[in-house]
């Protein structure tokens, strides 16, 4: 595989948000499956929702009646799009950037960061987790959800960026995580559950499996 030197490109994450507004604008509205089997620990509770999208997860969320909501997108189009779907006076949509949210310190009690920190690069995702401390209230959760390495969509390839991130064919940065590479990235936290998900979703093809890594992280 080809290495793309990211340095020559200055303006990445301005172009992922071009990018996922094209997106959001031209197929967000078809992406409507609601994510399944979130913990019932949102009840009463203050969550932040990085990268809401079209509302999938938020929407699973809404079911527990928390007694806050903030859900943040770097997507204007995406924005849009969960502001249609979802008009509740304790539920807030925002257009801001998980590395820096601009939010109040020591805020929430849970942070719900799934399919986001894949889609930035290694500085960036070290920069989101470091304000994920930031606005978290102390003993406060994370509940991390991501593609694994070895997942079926790291084996379709693209163009490899880092260690285990690769550019795909729409332009969109996609990194598959290790165990080991998360345990580092949350090194500062001070407690740590992950699960490692595996499945085959093709029945005739049984050498592609879908491996999702996910965690509890506490602070």
């Amino acid at each position: 595989m080809r290495v793309i030197n990211f340095g020559l490109l200055d303006n990445n994450m301005e172009d992922q948000r071009n990018i996922w507004n094209r997106l959001y604008k031209n197929e967000g509205g078809k992406w409507r499956k609601e994510t399944l089997n979130l913990p019932p620990i949102f009840r009463d509770k203050k969550i932040l929702e990085l990268g809401v999208g079209n509302g999938k997860t938020l929407k699973a969320i809404l079911r527990q009646k928390p007694k806050e909501i903030i859900a943040i997108d770097i997507s204007k189009e995406a924005i849009k799009l969960s502001k249609d779907r979802f008009k509740r006076k304790n539920t807030f949509l925002m257009k801001k950037n998980v590395k820096k949210t601009g939010l109040k310190r020591n805020y929430f009690d849970i942070i719900v960061c799934y399919y986001i920190l894949n889609n930035l690069l290694e500085k960036d995702r070290q920069k989101a987790v470091v304000e994920m401390a930031r606005v978290l209230k102390r003993g406060g959760i994370i509940l991390f959800e991501d593609f694994s390495e070895e997942d079926l969509r790291e084996k379709r390839g693209g163009k490899i960026v880092e260690k285990g991130t690769f550019l795909k064919e729409n332009g969109i940065i996609c990194h598959f995580f290790s165990k080991m590479e998360l345990v580092e990235l949350f090194s500062k936290f001070s407690n740590m559950k992950i699960d490692i998900k595996v499945s085959k979703p093709i029945k005739n093809k049984p050498d592609l499996i879908r491996k999702i890594i996910s965690a509890e992280i506490k602070k």
